[in-house]
C-alpha cells in the first residue's frame, strides 16, 4: 500500500502533463491549418450582364462620429 501511495502522485502528474502537451500540440496544429486556409488568395468572379452593381453610400465619418451639440442655459 505504501508503494502505491508513493508512486501514484508522480504518475498522475506525468500523465496530466502528457495530456496537456498533446492537447496544446493538437490545437496549435488546428490553428495553423485555419490560418493557412485563410491566407489562400480569394477567388475572382467575372462580372456578367446579369449582375447588379450597387454603389456605396458616401458619408463623412468625421461628421457621423460627432455628437449633437446640446445648448443649455447658464448654470445656477
Amino acid at each position: 500500500m505504501e508503494r502505491i501511495r508513493e508512486w501514484s502522485f508522480p504518475v498522475a502528474v506525468l500523465t496530466l502533463w502528457v495530456v496537456a502537451a498533446a492537447y496544446t500540440v493538437t490545437s496549435l496544429g488546428q490553428a495553423h491549418g485555419a490560418m493557412s486556409a485563410a491566407q489562400k488568395p480569394a477567388v475572382r468572379i467575372q462580372a456578367t450582364a446579369e449582375m447588379t452593381v450597387v454603389g456605396a453610400k458616401r458619408v463623412s465619418l468625421a461628421r457621423e462620429a460627432q455628437k449633437p451639440v446640446v445648448h443649455r442655459g447658464p448654470r445656477a
